[in-house]
């Protein structure tokens, strides 16, 4: 694979959204390139439950003309991704990982699919993910009906759960930036296995609505991508407008809590990179140790 192809591959948002103002690339192109990555390099690892090409080109062409004319959307516009196939949408199966829901379709999009379309994003495709996001148990964590979720650095390891596909489709350079889910691990889990950023938003900033129900007092929905700045720009389409705009005018001093113990049974690299990411937020606020009641089972 030539450099240059690797370098668009794995270029960041940030980064793509310059190539396509500045005419170095086109919303066309940009999906061309990521649904044959998609098709070929994603297949292989089980990242792909649904392709949608025909919605992505049609999108494509609209990012095309509206830039083209000077309608600037935001950062995401002409910007391609994938979503965890838990998240419904219109033409398309929506199978929550499962076999027996694998044709189910839904007569609307969900609303994390709805405001990414507003903000000019492109949508690849639906992503795999361990059947029903986990709900039968973690006995059999890589359960799925396409195969089991590969790491995109290691085929023959997990790539975490229960967003697989969204982690392993963004850490192998086959989309830019995914949309995963979380209800105890799944968006932090496979973002650490592949190399990732992922972001867990705060329980209700981002709505549910259209997606796929875990436990409804805990389910959230974030992005996954290469950097904190892709993921604070997704975030920014996603999020409650409300909510987000007060989270941004606070500019601390912050007080950011770490669980006592967290690196104690790390591996010495992990536990180093662990006390350098402490030493970067130190910079921005107080770091607190805290302990976790027994009582509660975290």
């Amino acid at each position: 694979m030539s450099g240059a192809t690797n370098e668009l591959a794995f270029a960041t948002v940030a980064e793509l959204g310059t190539a396509l103002r500045s005419g170095a690339v086109s919303p066309t192109e940009l999906t061309i390139f990521y649904l044959e990555r998609l098709d070929t390099i994603g297949r292989s690892l089980n990242a792909v439950a649904t392709l949608t090409p025909e919605r992505a080109l049609a999108a494509a062409r609209k990012a095309e003309d509206e830039l083209t004319a000077g309608i600037d959307r935001g950062p995401l516009h002409g910007i391609p991704y994938g979503a965890k196939d838990l998240l419904a949408t219109v033409d398309y199966p929506t199978s929550w990982g499962a076999a027996p829901f694998r044709n189910q379709q839904f007569e609307r999009d969900a609303e994390v699919i709805r405001l990414l379309d507003e903000a000019g994003a492109i949508l690849l495709g639906k992503l795999s993910m361990v059947e029903i996001a986990g709900g039968f148990g973690y006995e059999q964590p890589d359960a799925a009906f396409n195969g089991p979720g590969k790491c995109a650095w290691d085929p023959d390891s997990w790539a975490g759960g229960s967003s697989s596909g969204s982690g392993s489709a963004v850490g192998a350079g086959c989309v830019p930036f995914a949309i995963g889910t979380e209800t105890w691990g799944s968006i932090l889990c496979p973002s650490s296995f592949n190399g990732l950023t992922g972001l867990r938003p705060t329980y209700g900033l981002v709505s549910r609505a259209g997606a796929m129900a875990l436990s409804w007092t805990m389910d959230k929905i974030g992005p996954m991508a290469h950097t904190a700045e892709d993921c604070e720009l997704v975030l920014g389409a996603i999020a409650a407008n409300d909510a987000w705009a007060a989270a941004r005018r606070k500019q601390g001093p912050y007080r950011i809590a770490v669980l006592a113990g967290s690196a104690a049974e790390a591996q010495p690299a992990v536990a180093t990179n662990f006390a350098a990411a402490l030493d970067v937020l130190s910079d921005f606020g107080t770091l607190d140790e805290i302990s976790l009641s027994s009582e509660i089972p975290w």
